[in-house]
């Protein structure tokens, strides 16, 4: 109790009071008062922008980049279309971007011969096989009706095919060896014809011995019984042995008709091997001629070698001098897909992942100023 009673209590009202119990103003006001927005809510508004920062710096990336050399290729790359030889360029049938089929015919090389003519020579040449392949040989007689004059380092090519087609004329439709095949079919059927006139007769024959036959059988008869006399019955046996002497003669005729039918045959597949055999030289002798118009139009033409969209390589016009293979455009096929092959360093792996967006540069030929174009990994 003597403990209690000596710590100080707050004095009565009224009276002095304790220095303890004594607060200065600004404690007062302090203590007094509520405290702000900020002070009580201060230290969650501090951890909640510590955490958004961190947020941020896991989602938004530091800008990075990866430089590396990328190879563009294509599926289906694009065709060049690339002159043979050197020379001017008189015809250039396309412009850019230009939709072209495969086996059009781009533009010309100066060359002697006449390029349209040489086109419609190698149209004619096609049109030649395809007959043959059809043994269709009727219609070889519309071509080259009007002749070729401007074929220039052709024309000694051409002279030799010419005279071969010449030399077949006589082995196709109403040539000579045409109408003597159509002569000896015709031969063969008039003795297959005869053929069956000869065995009807046979047939005939044969009956006509089997009655005589039976009548002399019944004058044989009567004969033995004393009916007939001896000149009756040798008249009838004269008749039987005439009737009997018929059907070997007839048998002769018809073998000897068989015989000729094997002579006719003989002689028609020997003419249609001379035909086949000539016919398998003038399709060598179409064949070589095409090679040589073939390379005629690769050296002095410019041919697009698949179907599709033109791209010049430079600036390209007529009357322009040419290089010998120099590129004068590309053949952008229609179904081209075009992927780029990069090769990333090891050190830069972490940094590329799937769908990612890549930029590639790459010079613009002949200005050799940067295009760019978008894509992803």
């Amino acid at each position: 109790m003597s403990d209690l009673n000596n710590h100080p209590t707050a004095p009565p009202p009224g009276q002095v009071k304790d220095p303890l119990f004594e607060r200065s103003e600004m404690v007062k006001e302090i203590v007094s008062s509520d405290p702000g927005f900020l002070i009580r809510w201060g230290n969650f508004f501090f951890v909640l922008i510590l955490t958004l920062i961190g947020l941020a710096c896991w989602f938004i990336k530091y800008p990075n980049s990866i430089e590396a050399s990328a190879k563009l290729t294509s599926i289906n790359a694009p065709k060049p279309v690339v002159s043979q030889r050197a020379g001017k360029l008189l015809k250039l049938g396309i412009s850019e971007n230009e939709k072209v089929s495969e086996g059009q015919v781009l533009g010309h090389i100066e060359a002697i011969a006449s390029h349209d003519e040489v086109i419609k020579l190698s149209s004619d040449i096609e049109d030649i096989q395809a007959l043959i392949e059809e043994n269709n040989l009727q219609g070889l007689k519309q071509l080259f009706q009007g002749g070729f004059k401007q074929l220039g380092e052709l024309q000694p090519a051409y002279q030799a095919f010419l005279q071969a087609f010449l030399s077949f004329r006589d082995y196709y439709a109403d040539g000579f060896y045409i109408r003597k095949s159509d002569m000896l079919k015709k031969d063969l059927e008039n003795l297959k014809r005869l053929n069956r006139h000869l065995n009807i007769q046979k047939t005939l024959q044969e009956q006509d011995l089997a009655i005589t036959q039976k009548t002399f059988d019944v004058n044989e008869s009567l004969k033995q019984h004393q009916v007939i006399s001896d000149l009756d019955y040798r008249r009838e046996q004269s008749k039987l042995i005439n009737k009997k002497l018929a059907i070997p003669q007839i048998n002769a005729d018809i073998l000897m008709n068989t015989s000729q039918q094997n002579e006719k045959t003989k002689d028609i597949m020997e003419l249609e091997n001379v035909i086949n055999q000539q016919k398998l030289i003038f399709q060598q002798a179409v064949n070589t001629f095409q090679s040589q118009v073939e390379e005629w139009k690769k050296q002095y033409t410019l041919i697009a070698p698949v179907s599709g969209m033109v791209a010049f390589a430079s600036f390209i016009q007529e009357n322009q001098q040419v290089q010998g293979n120099q590129t004068i455009c590309f053949v952008h096929p229609e179904n081209s897909q075009y992927f780029a092959e990069i090769v990333i360093p090891q050190s830069n792996l972490g940094k590329a992942a799937p769908g990612q967006q890549v930029l590639l540069k790459f010079p613009s030929y002949p200005f050799h100023e940067y295009g760019s174009v978008q894509g992803k990994i």
